[in-house]
């Protein structure tokens, strides 16, 4: 039905265009064809062989005559015009309609591609509260974003105390907040536990994800902090980089790959 669906459109606006051009030549207005506004010329001066110069003479409009329904007429015909263009569009319009509707009878509804989710208390629990707003969060960003770094870490220390052992959401945010003001400060140790804290946080949200969309379950698996092997991988290719840049945004790069690599020794055991 949808390869049909199209040439019936286009053979349809062809002929509203063919109709609408028709009308058109048909109707138009001859109002003109009644006016005889000449100009008079009066050769009585040429004659043959006169080379005497002609007389001026003050050329006049002969009076102009119209028809005398000659404007009715094109009200009417405008009118007529205008009401056959209307049924047209609205005949052209509902076959448009009606093709289409036999033409999406049989597709899927996209809320039908989506998984089904399973009842789950903790899911629904979770997803209310990561929808409660949390001001010192926001404003531990601010700081952050400003470099007050020890300003910052306090607020997110403040904001975790607060926060609902079930705000998963929160909890994530938190603790990779956390880690980044540690390693700004250049501790080492305060990265490293609170990216752990962050990656077992994220485990059980995933398990809880899984849990109640058991058809992604599978494709979930990906979604996890880097193993052993890929953080060495890519603590080699770190040092291959900076050994040609001392800059010290390739430092910074390097020493995080050192510290995400700890991580995941750390989280693999």
């Amino acid at each position: 039905m949808e390869e049909k669906r199209w040439p019936i459109i286009g053979i349809s606006l062809l002929m509203i265009l063919l109709i609408y051009s028709f009308l058109t030549t048909v109707f138009k207005s001859d109002q003109k064809r009644f006016s005889h506004d000449r100009i008079f010329v009066d050769y009585s001066d040429y004659r043959h062989n006169s080379k005497t110069e002609p007389v001026q003479r003050t050329t006049a409009h002969a009076p102009t005559y119209r028809h005398p329904n000659a404007y009715k007429a094109a009200q009417e015909a405008n009118e007529i015009k205008r009401t056959m263009f209307q049924n047209v569009m609205t005949a052209t319009i509902s076959t448009y309609n009606t093709h289409m509707s036999e033409a999406l009878k049989n597709t899927p509804s996209p809320s039908a591609q989506f998984p089904k989710p399973v009842k789950n208390q903790q899911y629904d629990q979770i997803i209310d509260l990561s929808m409660k707003p949390q001001p010192e969060i926001q404003s531990g960003m601010q700081h952050f974003a400003s470099g007050n770094y020890q300003k910052a870490l306090e607020l997110f220390n403040s904001a975790l105390d607060k926060v609902d052992a079930m705000d998963v959401k929160h909890r994530i945010d938190l603790f990779s907040m956390m880690a980044e003001c540690y390693f700004k400060l250049r501790s080492d140790d305060g990265y490293i536990q609170n990216k752990i804290r962050q990656v077992r946080m994220e485990r059980r949200l995933k398990q809880v994800i899984q849990a109640t969309f058991p058809e992604k379950a599978d494709s979930m698996m990906a979604f996890d902090w880097s193993t052993t092997q890929e953080a060495s991988k890519q603590l080699l290719r770190m040092r291959s980089l900076a050994a040609r840049s001392d800059s010290p945004q390739m430092q910074e790069m390097l020493k995080r790959a050192e510290l995400d690599l700890e991580v995941s020794r750390k989280v693999s055991q």
